[in-house]
This record gives structure tokens, C-alpha cells and sequence, in this order.
């Protein structure tokens, strides 16, 4: 009998991460492993996300590697940080805290870029705990150009990706802003993976259409023995306009869905950037087509030229209903 009694710990221990690996596995939204594409780039993000077919800074090595093509040298470091509270009728569904830091370096032929995007993440269950999920990717890349003819390139970005993960749930009932600081001290596995970006970019002057896919092949990284999650494959399309040198007018679609916290996600965006002398302005909003209620993130950005070629970006993002709130800065140097 006392045998059976020290036997139960365990046993009770082994339902628990039984559970929670068919909570993962089973495809629950509140522990969906995405990490979304608007976390890169503080111009891009200054413009909604619309970016696929712009490209033409260093950030291009995560929007879009075929951009490179037509750079002569640029680099850029920045931070992004973003929170988001997604609501529903019956309260609220998720809290993500994320921080990015990119460096990266782009000539037309080889680019090498180094990104972590960290996403603390919590969804509150109906009776007051929640389910609880930290992801951290590392990706350090090199990228390889090939013209194909004039205006049109393809590119490929070979990278390792490194990427610690944590899933669990809370002790007990507490704020939700108190959730995600608990997701930050969950127990974290590290796992490490070899993963391809490829871009296509086509067209120049007026017009020019961009196309990239990120993490083919869909890294793996272990939670625990039981649980694995998976970055899954991003596709993304989108068209430029330069009416004039000045003015840039974007349009970007994802054309995936990705799996998220609060459910399925697919993005439309726009934007716009005009640059003076030695300034920019720039706008955008952005959708999510598969929210019943899409409620319009919106975006600006400005950039001011320091030095000849050396530029300071900043940009801020609220949506209409104050549940996502971001903001980035970066110093960029383009030739």
C-alpha cells in the first residue's frame, strides 16, 4: 500500500504532461506556436508590414533576401517591442509580450543577418488560470543572390535557427499582465535547426512585385519529452509602386495562414513612405482577414538623415481597439 501512495506523485505528474501534450498536439489555439511576420524592420513596421516588395534596406534579409539584388551596401540594428491583448465576447483570450532585436548586412550579392524574436505568451482559461507558453528563436543566416535577368533575382537565406521553448500552465488565478510574467520563468528546452528562406523579387522603376517564403522546412524544437512545436512555413506577396522617386506605395498579402494564440491569422497591409531632403514620413494599417471583427492596426514611422547615408528610424503601432501597441527603433546605414 505505501508503495502504491509514493507511486501517485508520479503518476499524477505523468497526467499532467500527458495532458498538455494532447493540448499541443491536438492543434489547441491557446498553444499555437507561431511567431508572426510583423516583428522585423522599423521601416516595414512603419508602413503596416508592407514590405515584400520594397526590400531595399538590410532588413530585406528577413522581409525579402531578393531585395539585396539591387543595394549597393546597407546595414541596419534595431529593437522592436509589442504587446497584444486579443478580446472576445467573453473576455479576454490572449496576452503576448514579444521583443526583437535584428543586425543585419546586405551587399548585392551576400547578405548575413542575425534576428531573436522572444514571445512570452498567456491565455486565460475560464476558471481564472491560464495556459502558459514561452518561445525564443535565434536565427543566424547567410544570404546567397542570383540574378536571373535584369529586374528579376532570387535569393536564399541558409540559416541556423536556435530555439527555447517553454510550455506550462499558471499557479493559480492572478492578473493576466502577472501570466506572462509567469511564462517567463517557465522551464525551457533549447534545440537547435537548419532552416531555408527564399525570395523572389521582379520588376524596377515603377513598379515592382516581391514574393518570399520563410522557414521551409518547418523546424521542430522540443518543449519537452512529450511536446514538440513547430515554426511553421510563412508566405508572403506583395507589390510596390514609385509613382515618383520619393514616394513608395506598398501592398502586401499573406498567402498563408498561421496558426496563432487567438487563432488562424492572415494578413493583408499597405503603405506609404515619402522621403524629402533629409527626412521621411511614413504610414500604414493593416488586417487580419480571419478575425470576425478585423479590427485596423495602423502604423507611422519617420527617419532622419544624421550623416550622408547614416539614418535614425522610429515607428509606433496601436490598433483601433488598443489591443496591440508596438514601437522600434533602428540606425541604418544604405549606399
Amino acid at each position: 500500500m505505501k508503495g502504491a501512495f509514493a507511486r501517485r506523485p508520479a503518476l499524477f505528474a505523468g497526467w499532467r504532461r500527458a495532458g498538455l501534450a494532447l493540448l499541443v498536439l491536438g492543434g489547441s489555439p491557446a498553444l499555437a506556436p507561431a511567431q508572426v511576420f510583423e516583428s522585423v524592420g522599423t521601416r516595414a513596421l512603419g508602413m503596416g508590414g508592407a514590405f515584400v516588395a520594397v526590400a531595399d534596406d538590410a532588413s530585406a534579409n528577413y522581409w525579402n533576401p531578393a531585395g539585396l539584388a539591387t543595394m549597393f551596401f546597407s546595414a541596419v540594428a534595431e529593437g522592436q517591442r509589442t504587446g497584444r491583448r486579443i478580446r472576445s465576447d467573453v473576455g479576454l483570450r490572449e496576452s503576448n509580450d514579444d521583443l526583437t532585436v535584428l543586425t543585419s548586412f546586405a551587399t548585392p550579392s551576400l547578405g548575413f543577418s542575425y534576428y531573436r524574436l522572444r514571445s512570452w505568451q498567456a491565455a486565460p482559461r475560464a476558471e481564472g488560470s491560464a495556459f502558459l507558453r514561452s518561445l525564443t528563436t535565434q536565427h543566424l543566416g547567410a544570404t546567397f543572390v542570383q540574378p536571373i535577368s535584369p529586374g528579376l533575382a532570387i535569393a536564399t537565406v541558409v540559416k541556423i535557427v536556435r530555439g527555447t521553448v517553454g510550455v506550462g500552465f499558471s499557479d493559480g488565478v492572478a492578473p493576466v499582465d502577472d501570466f506572462v510574467d509567469q511564462a517567463s520563468t517557465l522551464e525551457t528546452h533549447t534545440t537547435n535547426r537548419f532552416d531555408l528562406d527564399v525570395g523572389i523579387v521582379a520588376g524596377t522603376g515603377l513598379v515592382r512585385v516581391g514574393v518570399v517564403a520563410r522557414n521551409i522546412r518547418e523546424s521542430e524544437f522540443a518543449a519537452s519529452n512529450e511536446v514538440t512545436l513547430v515554426l511553421k512555413r510563412q508566405l508572403r506577396g506583395g507589390i510596390a509602386l514609385r509613382p515618383r522617386e520619393s514616394l513608395l506605395v506598398a501592398l502586401d498579402a499573406d498567402l498563408s495562414t498561421t496558426e496563432t494564440l487567438h487563432g488562424p491569422r492572415r494578413i493583408v497591409a499597405a503603405g506609404v513612405e515619402q522621403r524629402f531632403s533629409r527626412f521621411a514620413v511614413r504610414a500604414g494599417s493593416r488586417y487580419d482577414l480571419e478575425r470576425g471583427d478585423p479590427a485596423p492596426v495602423g502604423a507611422v514611422g519617420v527617419s532622419v538623415e544624421l550623416t550622408s547615408g547614416f539614418w535614425l528610424d522610429g515607428q509606433v503601432t496601436r490598433s483601433r481597439n488598443d489591443d496591440e501597441r508596438s514601437w522600434g527603433v533602428s540606425a541604418r546605414v544604405g549606399f
